[in-house]
């Protein structure tokens, strides 16, 4: 059917365990409703299990800092309803059950960021690191339905890999674009984005094509990209047999509603009896979102943010029918104990200019925020 109304699982969504996976209308056009699980997600045999549906998330480890919800949960789902919602998705209006108050938080002050940012290009300069993601969390007081949340942020942003999760004690709305990695018939890849512009608000096609010139024209997005490929292949060749490993997308271009990205594609062949443990240790956290070298820019990152980025920049995993797809877990919120966070941020490089990288992480915030 080409329209139905998400917002007759509103009573679901208060239900621990429910899941929805939607992939925006810009790709493959379907949406995943998934409800009452019957057990949580360890190891499990690909045969045994592969009726089943496996839906569940890795936080973002933070080695010295605990992070505040679990490292991982997983459900597992014997039924899932499937809609195919053809081109449109259809959100009648309605009354949103949510709302914050208090004063917003903010995990760091202008001052402060751009001093560490100005430490952090002294990393850059002395070839510590390549390149880092720093980003900044903010917080609010939350009453309401974080479902009814998270239909807003669909219908005002559509993107590939959106996912909201209820978790019991704590819920998960994700509005990611960026995919970490897929795996089907032993095949891997993975797409890293890096590079993004908005839409101009003026719809002609001659003033889209020069945001998106715009993009391709920079040096800095191209730089960063190409860096952050070369890690990605890195990971990816790991695990995969020797030979396989190609770039099957240099710098692509990836349209959504309202933006443009630049990401690239990296795919390689795995040896028969791979574990999916052997696939996430190799490619998670994922390398646009921390830095290179990855596990020195993670280091700094816990140093410099100083607090557990929860499931920020962390993955949400959907395993059915012997394929794993998994997102990235930027412009993610979570709810928890009467708040919600959101964390905004961006890679540094070299040339990066702290004032405009601090105006940068308030603009992908306020994006957010003004829809609450």
């Amino acid at each position: 059917m080409s329209h139905f109304d998400l917002n007759q699982y509103s009573e679901d969504s208060k239900k621990e365990g429910f899941c929805m996976l939607h992939t925006g209308g810009t790709e493959q056009k379907w949406t995943k409703v998934c409800r009452h699980p019957t057990g949580i997600f360890t190891n499990l045999p690909e045969s045994k299990y592969r009726q089943s549906v496996h839906i569940g998330f890795l936080a973002y480890p933070n080695p010295k800092l605990k992070n505040q919800i679990p490292a991982s949960r997983f459900y597992c789902f014997r039924h899932a309803v499937v809609h195919n919602h053809g081109e449109k998705l259809s959100l009648k209006p309605f009354n949103p059950e949510y709302g914050t108050s208090g004063k917003l938080e903010q995990s760091i002050s202008k001052a402060e960021y751009v001093k560490k940012i100005r430490k952090v290009k002294g990393l850059l300069a002395d070839g510590e690191i390549y390149q880092i993601n720093y980003a900044i969390r903010f917080r609010k007081k939350f009453s309401g339905n974080p479902y009814h949340l998270f239909l807003r942020l669909i219908e005002s942003n559509p993107t590939n890999f959106s996912a909201f999760l209820n978790c019991g004690d704590f819920q998960i709305l994700s509005n990611s674009p960026e995919r970490l990695f897929r795996v089907e018939k032993n095949v891997i890849l993975t797409q890293p984005i890096k590079g993004t512009i908005a839409k101009s608000k003026n719809s002609k096609p001659e003033t889209q094509k020069k945001a998106l010139e715009k993009l391709l024209a920079s040096e800095k997005e191209r730089a960063e990209l190409d860096m952050i490929t070369d890690l990605e292949r890195n990971d990816v060749g790991k695990i995969c047999k020797y030979g396989t490993l190609r770039l099957t997308k240099e710098r692509g271009v990836m349209e959504l509603p309202n933006l443009y990205h630049t990401y690239s594609e990296v795919r390689g062949d795995l040896p028969r009896g791979t574990t999916r443990s052997e696939i996430i240790n190799a490619m998670f956290p994922g390398g646009s979102v921390t830095g290179c070298p990855k596990k020195r820019a993670m280091e700094y990152i816990e140093k410099f943010e100083g607090m557990p980025r929860n499931i920020f920049t962390g993955s949400i995993i959907h395993i059915a029918d012997g394929v794993m797809d998994s997102n990235i877990c930027i412009r993610t919120a979570l709810v928890r104990k009467g708040y919600i966070e959101y964390w905004a941020g961006g890679g540094i490089v070299a040339d990066s200019d702290p004032e405009a990288e601090y105006a940068e992480c308030l603009l992908k915030a306020e994006k957010f925020l003004g829809i609450l």
